[in-house]
């Protein structure tokens, strides 16, 4: 009898959310091309000159657009994928795939594009997308609330406790690393400084558990291009995520799952579409979580020294809402330099 009761209550709580959802304007269409042979940064600035003419639409963070024509809502944002640009759409319009003002502009300026296929891209643009309606910037589009808010707050101190005991383990020593690194690469962008005579390249990579949602791998390769060695002195960042801050935030998250449990049925909880399944026990999913995110969490290198042509390699974690550059100190014969990549 309970558990007849608890089933009732989960189709109860889904259908409160598909009646809230009709009477907003259900969202029509999730849709994502990829531009052939096209780098972000030459795409984006032509995007950013066509639509500056337009009064409707509206320039948000990080390459992310929002326009209103009457009651239709369309929400559009570009993304690197090393040297193509995928571009992804939510409307609650009438939205033909094949020709629309999107593959308009691809024509006018020869892009070669295809609907995009890759499922990991997918799932974390949708993320993206749902968090930053959920935050009320996209007035008008509507998404799934975050209906899970009281689970979270039950779980603070918890969460507390997690991130006091990780402490130490978020603070790891500068080692390099010369293993292989098997993520995908979304991005990759080389400096050249040339008063240090030294090249920077930075590689951006997906990770492949749920602290991707909050964060991506990133590889800076340090080149000392000169016959002299050099003393990297320090590396510095106003703001990397450590391992305490992944283990949190992606435990919290992880356990909007765990309300199937407490319902006491197979139910895959909605939360907007993205996160759909059964339950896994949080310490397994916990644990692979920090397995890949802790390589990437070592402490920054201070006073490393740098043989002449030869590299270095350091891993950090951004957070990609707002990932801040790392700074550089080195010295090199008696001089100084400082840059920023």
């Amino acid at each position: 009898m309970k558990k007849v009761i608890k089933s009732f209550c989960a189709l109860s709580l889904l259908v409160i959310f598909a009646t809230t959802a009709s009477a907003a304007g259900m969202i029509k269409d999730y849709h994502a091309y990829r531009i052939k042979d096209q780098n972000i940064r030459t795409v984006v600035p032509v995007v950013d000159n066509i639509l500056s003419r337009e009064v409707e639409v509206k320039k948000l963070a990080r390459n992310a657009y929002y326009a209103a024509y009457g009651e239709e809502h369309y929400y559009m944002k570009f993304y690197p994928a090393l040297n193509d640009t995928d571009v992804y759409i939510v409307t609650d319009g009438d939205y033909d795939k094949e020709n629309n003002d999107v593959t308009a502009f691809f024509k006018s300026q020869n892009y070669k594009y295809e609907t995009l296929e890759d499922k990991e891209a997918y799932k974390e643009y949708k993320f993206d997308f749902i968090d930053y309606a959920r935050s009320g910037a996209l007035d008008g589009l509507f998404t799934l609330p975050d209906g899970l808010k009281p689970l979270k707050k039950g779980m603070s101190k918890l969460n507390d406790k997690l991130s006091k005991g990780n402490e130490k383990t978020s603070t790891i020593p500068y080692s390099e690393d010369k293993e292989p690194i098997n993520l995908t690469c979304v991005d990759s962008e080389t400096f050249n400084n040339t008063e240090a005579n030294v090249t920077v390249t930075i590689n951006e990579y997906r990770l492949k558990n749920k602290e991707n949602k909050y964060v991506h791998a990133f590889e800076y390769i340090v080149k000392n291009n000169s016959n002299y060695d050099i003393k990297v002195e320090k590396v510095y960042s106003e703001r990397l995520a450590a391992l305490k801050d992944i283990t949190t935030s992606t435990f919290v998250d992880l356990d909007r799952l765990d309300l199937a449990d407490n319902l006491g049925v197979p139910l895959a909880v909605a939360t907007g579409g993205l996160s759909l399944g059964f339950t896994v026990a949080n310490n397994v999913r916990l644990g692979m979580v920090i397995k890949e995110a802790t390589r990437f969490a070592h402490s920054l290198p201070e006073n490393y020294d740098l043989k002449a042509n030869s590299s270095m390699r350091i891993l950090c974690l951004k957070f990609k809402d707002d990932p801040k550059p790392l700074q550089f100190t080195i010295k090199k014969q008696g001089h100084t330099y400082q840059f920023t990549y």
